[in-house]
């Protein structure tokens, strides 16, 4: 039941992440990607989106603070709401098999991680 929550939350900020005008479909793209990839690497990570960067160490930590920097800058996304799409992102990733977790890091790592 807690798995469906988490899933009907996430569902909820992409539609509102994506709900802005055609003008700016590709900005609800963007904020997709990005709160998705921010679920995954904080997932893969044991990292807390909702309170970055306290308590953020490792290898990690800068590629999430990357790409949650990118997120905050996306129209309609800005701030907590992007953290909380990021968040519920994150709960879906927590009952992905690791594997698939670790390598949906990676790519986010490669697309939007770098310096």
């Amino acid at each position: 039941m807690a798995g469906f929550a988490r899933h009907a939350i996430f569902a909820a900020f992409a539609v509102a992440a994506l709900s802005t005008s055609p003008a700016n479909a590709q900005s609800g793209s963007a904020a997709q990607d990005l709160s998705y990839c921010a679920g995954a690497v904080a997932a893969h990570a044991n990292l807390d989106v909702l309170s970055y960067p306290t308590g953020a160490t490792g290898e990690w930590a800068p590629v999430l603070g990357r790409i949650l920097d990118r997120l905050n800058h996306e129209e309609g996304v800005e701030g907590m709401t992007g953290r909380y799409a990021a968040s519920a992102a994150k709960g879906y990733w927590l009952e992905q098999p690791a594997a698939r977790r670790t390598a949906a890091a990676n790519e986010c790592r490669t697309r939007f991680g770098g310096e």
